[in-house]
């Protein structure tokens, strides 16, 4: 009996430090991870808050094999114009290259009230798996992208590279 319950012991302290070491090591926080029951695909999606004061976030999306660049942003004001089908989207990267996507569906804006009016948008991408590795490895500058008439432009600095790089890591595991 004395050694079943040291067995025991063993097992779970073994249990809690593989347990520990794992999470430990791991950066990546996923905002869905699971497995489609029908197809066995792995389905990811992960984001991070870039830096600065409003409220943009970056990431992506995985499919099985298929890929997705997610962006969430919110602008001031109550905005009525949509990001139609076929818009797209400029990331200008350190190479020298410019990666364009474009939107396979429509994306209405999402007005929210309060003490100010903003606007959130969430639109996504498809992207082939080599873009998201050429984002990793020649680390965005700029994006650009049209609502309407208006362009919205985002400067990528380190901290932002440094969080893209993170989440592309994770989402290629």
């Amino acid at each position: 009996m004395k050694t079943l319950n040291v067995l025991f012991a063993v097992l779970f302290y073994f249990s809690l430090c593989v347990t520990g070491f794992a999470q430990s090591n791991s950066d990546c926080k996923f905002d869905t991870d699971k497995t489609d029951a029908k197809t066995g695909a792995v389905i990811k999606k992960i984001k991070a808050k870039l830096t600065g004061t409003e409220t943009f976030y970056f990431g992506f999306a995985r499919n099985d094999t298929a890929y997705t660049l997610l962006l969430n942003f919110w602008l001031s004001g109550a905005l009525r114009e949509s990001i139609d089908k076929g818009y797209k989207v400029t990331i200008k990267l350190s190479g020298g290259d410019n990666l364009i996507l474009r939107t396979n569906s429509q994306y209405l804006p999402q007005p929210h009230y309060g003490d100010q009016s903003w606007t959130e948008y969430s639109p996504e991408y498809p992207i082939r798996s080599e873009d998201v590795e050429r984002i990793k490895d020649l680390k965005p500058l700029e994006l650009n992208l049209k609502i309407g008439i208006e362009t919205i432009s985002r400067l990528f600095n380190k901290k932002d590279n440094e969080k893209i790089v993170q989440i592309i890591k994770c989402i290629m595991k």
